[in-house]
């Protein structure tokens, strides 16, 4: 027999996840009657990357299917929630309310509105929250932000073997890379800035949490068309030779022997010769990346770069002494959603990722294959 017999539970259900699934779970085995409100955009519009929150309709046709799916359906209502109110302040049947701890004082508020109608107040049902494998509470922000998949899974957590300090491609996997991750945008290498044109034209026309160049001739190419990435990883190199015969330094023992520690600046840096790039300052690091690997401290510089950004607007450089090939997959490993990351194909053109969770899945099946 059901405890209580109209409960009424409310959240943005964005990007349906575990942590939604458990929390409807227990709200139909408490009673038999469900109230199930989704958030409207006057709620949700302040939160970290609200314009990538999916529709109310796409929300609420994941949260039927799931109910349905368990044969639910019949014992749940839909209502819109505006406020943080709802019908909870004037339904006297509603006896009951599911909440976490983070949103049990809305409840309290709720209750005291109840009372102050002379409506009865509500039992309040504190669940734990769900945590993901790094401890961290499942969240749909998180989902939008890359950091974790629908199941809690963070992304980072799934690939890095911190007892190691690179990941390996292997020689099988060479011929799969080959082909574009993303959109092949087609272009002669002696028409680069049309090719950037072209790429600056599908970004223009939609609205990106942000942009990462990977390799130094799409970088150098948007930045001639008047298009500044948010985050440019670059070795000053293509197909393994300086982008620039001028780029002494390049060939200088101070270059061959930086590191992560020692070569936070460069006096001896010509800037004339960096003109190509516009880098206005010597404040950028240079990271190690031998070529045909992933450095594992340099990826996670990688993604601080993009948390700076999403978090202050603040847009970086990382260059890379070795090559920066293949650090466009930790770049969409752990880019926020629908940001885009460009690279170029040899001899074809530039290839247009748009980072989906299909697409994260993706790349995080070949790096388990890195030795």
């Amino acid at each position: 027999m059901n405890r209580f017999s109209h409960l009424v539970f409310a959240g943005t259900f964005d990007r349906l996840h575990i942590g939604h699934k458990k929390l409807l779970d227990k709200a139909f085995k408490l009673t038999e009657k469900v109230s199930i409100g989704i958030t409207t955009e006057k709620l949700y519009k302040s939160k970290p990357l609200a314009n990538l929150i999916l529709t109310y309709e796409v929300r609420r046709r994941a949260v039927e299917q799931y109910i349905r799916e368990r044969k639910w359906l019949k014992r749940a209502r839909f209502f819109r929630l505006d406020d943080i109110y709802g019908p909870a302040v004037v339904d006297r049947t509603i006896d009951s309310i599911l909440v976490t701890e983070l949103t049990r004082i809305n409840a309290e508020k709720v209750n005291k509105i109840r009372v102050e109608n002379g409506l009865p107040s509500m039992e309040i049902i504190v669940a734990p929250l769900v945590r993901g494998d790094d401890g961290e509470v499942v969240t749909s922000e998180r989902i939008r932000l890359g950091e974790i998949d629908r199941g809690g899974h963070n992304f980072q957590f799934s690939i890095f073997n911190f007892q190691k300090k690179a990941l390996t491609l292997p020689r099988y996997l060479r011929k799969e890379l080959r082909k574009p991750l993303g959109k092949l945008i087609g272009g002669a290498e002696s028409q680069l800035e049309q090719t950037a044109l072209k790429v600056y034209r599908y970004i223009d026309i939609t609205i990106y949490p942000m942009v990462i160049t990977v390799g130094d001739i799409v970088t150098m190419s948007m930045l001639r068309v008047g298009f500044d990435p948010d985050v440019k990883i670059i070795d000053l190199r293509s197909r393994r030779k300086p982008i620039n015969s001028k780029l002494e330094y390049l060939n200088s023992k101070q270059y061959q022997n930086s590191n992560d520690k020692n070569s936070k600046r460069f006096k001896n840096l010509n800037l004339e010769n960096l003109n190509l790039f516009r880098i206005s300052d010597l404040g950028f690091r240079i990271y190690n990346n031998p070529p045909g690997s992933i450095n594992l401290r340099t990826a996670l510089i990688i993604k601080k770069a993009i948390r700076s950004y999403i978090n202050n607007k603040n847009r970086s450089w990382i260059v890379v002494k070795g090559e920066e090939d293949l650090l466009a997959l930790p770049a969409i490993l752990f880019a926020p959603l629908h940001s885009v990351v460009l690279y170029g194909q040899i001899d074809l053109g530039v290839v247009m990722v748009e980072v989906t969770e299909d697409k994260k899945m993706k790349v995080r099946e070949i790096l388990r294959k890195f030795k």
